[in-house]
């Protein structure tokens, strides 16, 4: 992928205010939920998201865990799709207190059992201004 491209959809993920979260069900239908990501460490690599372990993505992803995000931006027409894979993972992931980092909108949902989504990217496509389609696979992570 050319450094413009990757700078174009680094942009996206930073400035995203909601992304289309699609899972798997035990059916093998995707199943989509719009979720907002923690501000936290919002990169090409990863992504984290917070939400309650009673929803239907934690469920997916505890039989699969491939997940795709996906996000659009009006102004320009362009859109990005990042496939990879969710995790739960704990506060370790964090040198800072993630709680301190939610919106004013994730503080109002006051989960009774919280969870964080960790999203690690695979592949990467991004269209601009409706000419531009890009894909890239990442490298595998090592965990």
């Amino acid at each position: 992928m050319q450094h413009t491209t990757r700078q174009a959809a680094l942009h996206m993920i930073q400035t995203t205010a909601v992304f289309t979260v699609a899972t798997i069900d035990a059916s093998g239908f995707p199943t989509t939920v719009a979720l907002s990501p923690l501000p936290l460490d919002r990169n090409l690599e990863q992504l984290f998201f917070y939400t309650s372990r009673q929803t239907t993505t934690v469920k997916n992803i505890q039989r699969c865990n491939r997940a795709t995000l996906f996000c659009y931006h009006l102004a320009d027409y362009a859109s990005l799709m990042l496939k990879g894979h969710l995790t739960l993972v704990g506060h370790e992931e964090f040198t800072t207190d993630w709680r301190k980092e939610l919106s004013p909108f994730q503080r109002r949902l006051n989960y009774h059992d919280p969870v964080i989504l960790k999203f690690q990217t695979s592949s990467i496509k991004i269209r601009e201004m409706m000419a531009m389609d890009h894909l890239e696979l990442l490298p595998e992570s090592s965990e």
